[in-house]
């Protein structure tokens, strides 16, 4: 019965995960919540998950991150980018793909495509070259990078801290480097000849009101002396609820007005820059007394001043407020933005905005005030990919001491010098705390820097893998995978297992999917009197190499709408690489970790 129940809760589980109708860390949460009312798990082994190594590895990783952005290390180097990138998107991805991959190998991947983002962006306008031949590869790197080192990516370590509670056994820092170096060699050199035809080639617009096809959007209105409109508040107008018409500038004489709009009593000849479709501009001049001004074209610096900027933000993969709309979010008053536009696939949406239901990799276009874009930086739910404002002030003080502290725990967890369990964990919460003491991050910072919807799904999974296995739903599953594969030997065993794998984690987080089958693959090297170590490895380079698709991997949608992408093109560009891999690591794995 318990198997039944664990069985029906997990098919559930993963169609939510497919199907994105709840946040994937409350579905984790709600799985492991049933598994307790069915008295499947007590209550203490319901909880285990979070008290498991893996999700405070993780937090403390991400902190550990962060300290070396807040102290200007990643931005530094990342910066040389700007003075070596070449003219063309070749030259410039041959020196992208090699510093991202180290980055990525050392912090996290998120965070590391979020420094190089921007400035890939930059560069591309700067010097005019096609960003969708560079943010896919940009991002794959990242991924690819970040499979070379037993930190370079939270799958690894999640795949690890499982084998470890199984086996007693530990990975070894740079055990992924094999195997891990070579993939990402054949990747990169793949993605600067054959991959680059598979990219999509679409000319960058050289303005933001361009490339979200706004121009036609904007115009500006002026009060006439004998208007309705005189001595009444924009609360008091029917301008946003019933025309879907946004004020977005007052101008009166040599004065403008970009903040706090709703409470200035409007006059005669002032001025307003508006965004709306024509017919409702054209109502709006029937109806309520204003001239328009037909001739006049409104680009970028028409938008921005010294106090305001335009800035695109894209929401995450794991973002809070992805599935709801603006209106219901509040979101101008929740996060002091006005939003212009909203750009999905590719292509742009101009018109009620405040009923379009956000989703992962939408790209938003802002218009937001300079004072509080650093704190949105900080927010989780999207990351700001363009800006002009000035640039982040960095700790520089503290660099030596943040690279110190990195390079002590690396030491630490690759040495074993030092006689504790879980040197790994133990030297990482160690750095996280002397990060905050020697104040190379704030504790806020510190606090911002981990993305508790990522521990909350790694720790509430790992309960589900542990009534997999409790239950015996892990072995049944085993067998049945064996009973196909087992005849034709382990090394098909692990290319089948990779193959399911790779494809699980297209669609649903590759965490969730390290999780969930590395009990299993763990199980089937039991069954067939297999070393456990080759399987474990296959799931965490299969679960971190997802390439087919933008939800698969947080990279992947991060680079989504800034690309202009559409969801086949990770399909063209990523299939012949993931099945690279698969073909190079069903080959080498069994060499490198044997099985008997």
């Amino acid at each position: 019965m318990e198997v039944l129940i664990v069985c029906a809760v997990l098919l559930i589980t993963l169609v939510l995960f497919f199907t994105e109708i709840l946040p994937i860390e409350i579905t984790a949460l709600s799985a492991v919540g049933l598994l307790m009312v069915t008295q499947v798990l007590s209550p203490t082994d319901a909880l285990a998950g979070f008290s498991n190594s893996a999700p405070i590895t993780v937090a403390a990783m991400l902190i550990l991150g962060h300290g070396l952005i807040r102290t200007g290390v990643v931005s530094k180097i990342g910066n040389s980018l700007s003075r070596i990138g070449g003219s063309s998107e070749g030259r410039l991805l041959s020196i992208i793909i090699p510093m991202i991959a180290i980055f990525s190998a050392f912090i996290s991947n998120t965070a590391a495509v979020a420094i190089f983002l921007p400035m890939v962006l930059g560069i591309a306008r700067e010097k005019k070259l096609r960003s969708s031949k560079l943010l896919i590869p940009l991002s794959y790197a990242a991924i690819m990078g970040g499979v070379c080192t037993y930190i370079g990516s939270s799958t690894n370590i999640i795949v690890g801290s499982i084998y470890t509670n199984h086996t007693s056994e530990t990975f070894h820092m740079f055990e992924f480097a094999g195997l891990g170096i070579l993939l990402l060699v054949v990747g990169g050199l793949y993605m600067l000849t054959i991959g680059q035809y598979s990219l999509p080639s679409r000319p960058d617009k050289t303005s933001l009101t361009d490339s979200y096809l706004l121009r036609d959007y904007l115009t500006e209105l002026v009060i006439q002396k004998d208007s309705q409109l005189i001595n009444k508040t924009l609360k008091e107008t029917n301008f946003h609820d019933t025309l879907d018409i946004e004020v977005l500038e007052i101008r009166r004489g040599e004065d403008k007005f970009q903040i706090s709009l709703d409470e200035i009593h409007l006059k005669a000849n002032d001025i307003l820059i508006v965004k709306g479709g024509l017919p409702n501009i054209l109502k709006l001049r029937d109806s309520e007394g204003v001239d328009i001004l037909p001739e006049v074209k409104l680009g970028d610096a028409d938008l921005q001043s010294d106090d305001v900027l335009l800035a695109e933000a894209v929401i995450s993969s794991e973002s809070s407020l992805a599935g709801k709309t603006l209106e219901e979010l509040n979101f101008q008053q929740r996060f002091q933005a006005t939003t212009l536009a909203i750009k999905r696939h590719g292509g742009p949406i101009l018109e009620k905005l405040g009923r379009v239901r956000l989703r992962a990799g939408d790209l938003l276009l802002m218009l937001v005030r300079k004072t509080i874009l650093n704190n949105l930086k900080q927010n989780q739910d999207f990351l700001i990919v363009i800006d002009k404002a000035d640039k982040q002030s960095f700790r520089l003080s503290k660099t030596p001491i943040s690279i110190c502290i990195f390079v002590g725990v690396i030491f630490v967890a690759t040495t074993n010098l030092l006689p504790i369990p879980q040197p790994l964990m133990v030297g990482a919460m160690s750095g996280a705390l002397l990060m905050v003491l020697t104040r190379c991050l704030t504790p806020q910072e510190a606090y911002q820097a981990v993305d508790w919807r990522i521990i909350i799904l790694i720790g509430a999974t790992l309960s589900l893998g542990k009534a997999m296995e409790e239950t015996g739903t892990a072995i049944l599953i085993a067998d049945g995978i064996l009973q196909w594969l087992k005849p034709f030997g382990p090394a098909v065993v692990i290319g089948g297992l990779y193959l399911i794998t790779m494809t699980l984690s297209a669609f649903i987080s590759n965490n969730a999917t390290a999780t969930l089958l590395t009990p299993i693959a763990i199980s089937i090297a039991s069954q067939g009197t297999w070393d456990p170590r080759p399987f474990a490895f296959c799931i965490a380079f299969a679960a971190s190499c997802s390439f087919l698709t933008p939800i698969g991997y947080q990279t992947n949608t991060m680079v989504y709408g800034p690309g202009g992408y559409q969801f086949k093109d990770y399909l063209r560009a990523g299939l012949v690489l993931s099945l690279l891999n698969w073909l190079i690591a069903t080959l080498l794995i069994p060499i490198i970790w044997p099985f008997y």
